[in-house]
């Protein structure tokens, strides 16, 4: 293997890039946002909010393109099989072609009854919502084909490759946007921007694809079993999915409906921060499920190895959500009020209430590339589907009595019941990982740590009360280093302070 090709494959330089794409696109968030709400306003902020979680409704029917051709492809290069590789490609390809059909229908119905969707859109908006929902239409088509072909990279390991492109799609994002709303382009520059940043991804990852891991289509028969077996995979997938834009986007469209669009505009505000919550654990678990396929078709495996395979990035993945939780609740409500303006520091409020206890299956979430691996990801599908549709009706209810506070509540109970009770006792039971030493092992000593950062976070925000960047960053400043070198004396195991010293030795040379 070339060094090219070991760069390529590097799961740690991987997660290194995606945490690169986390903070710049953190960043993005830090430097759009002020400028959404200084070009765009508190309602048609909220209007184009209102417009992409409808779109992004239609993102439902990917069916998990993706992962199932991380899934099959990866079962494939275990096995050699190199013909049937191509074969399914051609049959995920034609996959791939109906359901970009079946989205733009799906789309321009949406598009013809927008205003029937949304009666807070005024007659005045209704021409640019509709020119914001066709765009949309294409972008939503155009990030199935980039799943594809980005599902193909990820099959062959090529994970810094991904997250690299994710790296660069971000950065030209935030130039392009600032120079499109400064010459005047509007919300409309918004999802433009959209557009143009995804036609590029797909360009490039296609030619990566094909020149360099040489990645072929060819439909050399056509077999129906195949079809019935992809299905099979993608359906709990695709339950999953509904699920998750459910948890995500169900309560924006809620208060569309229902509230105002500057209440969209806040709880988006907070979303921002929840996305990048639930997306801390996600860059260590996302390159494991290659692993966990080979792991299952080698047969050599049992419920201690299954248990040891989510503990230990379990154990990393606490230790950030951890960090994250504690250093938001402390410094949070100051950051936004400086950052997007004191009418807008309800989203910490927002915030807080969905990520407690969002905190449980992202810590755990590698076990869910078991699940794809052994083919039962349905029993999690459908038992969250169920909770997903209980809380629609229950942020229903709350909204209607308590306004804009009653959609988190409704978020949390979904998690707190879904995710925390009833998956544990499926992995328990049915997938034999063992449930009480996993959480017992992941917050051995790590919670520990937070105590002091915390205590050191709290006397800090007693004595410098004043809201500024500068306090601010000292603070936050002040209470990283303590939780870091907590972690480093108390709270890395072994195996931990093994990888940490190998980090070092790298960045040492």
């Amino acid at each position: 293997m070339s060094s090219l090709q070991k760069l390529a494959t590097s799961k740690k330089l991987a997660v290194i890039i995606t945490y690169i794409s986390l903070i710049v696109h953190t960043l993005s968030n830090l430097v759009l946002t002020p400028l959404y709400l200084n070009y765009l306003g508190l309602d048609q902020y909220g209007l184009y909010q209102m417009i992409y979680t409808v779109a992004s409704y239609i993102l439902i029917l990917d069916f998990g393109i993706n992962t199932a051709m991380v899934r099959y492809i990866s079962k494939y290069h275990a096995t050699n099989d190199y013909e049937s590789e191509k074969n399914f490609s051609a049959h995920c390809l034609i996959t791939v072609a109906t359901i970009i059909v079946l989205m733009m229908a799906a789309g321009l119905i949406m598009n013809e009854f927008l205003l029937d969707i949304y009666p807070t859109i005024t007659a005045e908006e209704a021409g640019v919502a509709h020119q914001l929902m066709l765009l949309m239409l294409v972008v939503v088509s155009g990030t199935i084909l980039e799943r594809f072909v980005s599902g193909c990279v990820s099959a062959y390991e090529h994970f810094t490759v991904n997250n690299a492109v994710g790296v660069v799609k971000l950065i030209l994002k935030i130039l392009l946007t600032i120079l499109f709303l400064y010459i005047g382009m509007g919300v409309i520059a918004v999802v433009l921007v959209d557009v143009i940043v995804i036609l590029l991804s797909i360009m490039f990852r296609s030619i990566y694809a094909i020149k360099q891991l040489h990645f072929k289509i060819k439909l050399s028969k056509f077999d129906f079993t195949l079809i019935i077996d992809l299905i099979s995979f993608m359906f709990p997938v695709f339950l999953q999915a509904i699920i998750g834009y459910i948890n995500n986007y169900v309560d924006k469209t809620v208060l569309g409906i229902m509230t105002s669009k500057a209440d969209v505009a806040i709880y988006s505000i907070a979303t921002t921060f929840i996305a990048l919550f639930n997306a801390l654990p996600s860059a260590i678990s996302g390159v494991f499920l290659p692993k966990a396929t080979k792991m299952i078709f080698g047969g050599s495996y049992n419920s201690d190895d299954l248990t040891n395979f989510v503990i230990r990035p379990g154990r990393y993945q606490f230790m950030l959500c951890g960090g994250f939780v504690c250093g938001f609740a402390l410094f949070g409500r100051e950051f936004i009020s400086l950052w997007a303006g004191p009418n807008t520091v309800q989203a910490w409020t927002v915030a807080m209430i969905i990520i407690i206890p969002n905190m449980i299956p992202l810590i755990q979430n590698t076990a869910v590339s078991i699940l794809d691996a052994l083919k039962k990801r349905l029993f999690r599908s459908v038992v969250l589907f169920v909770v997903s549709v209980i809380h629609v009706i229950i942020s229903v209810f709350l909204v209607e009595r308590y306004g804009m506070m009653g959609a988190p509540i409704g978020s949390a109970f979904a998690f707190i019941i879904g995710y925390g009770v009833v998956m544990n006792i499926y992995y328990q039971k049915e997938i034999k990982i063992q449930v009480g030493r996993l959480f017992k092992t992941i917050f051995s000593k790590t919670w520990l740590c937070l105590i002091p950062a915390v205590a050191v976070g709290f006397v800090s925000n007693r004595f410098l009360p004043d809201y500024s960047w500068i306090t601010l960053v000292v603070k936050g400043a002040v209470f990283s280093a303590v939780y870091g070198v907590a972690l480093l004396f108390y709270g890395f195991n072994n195996q931990e302070k093994k990888d940490f010293s190998i980090i070092l030795k790298k960045f040492g040379k």
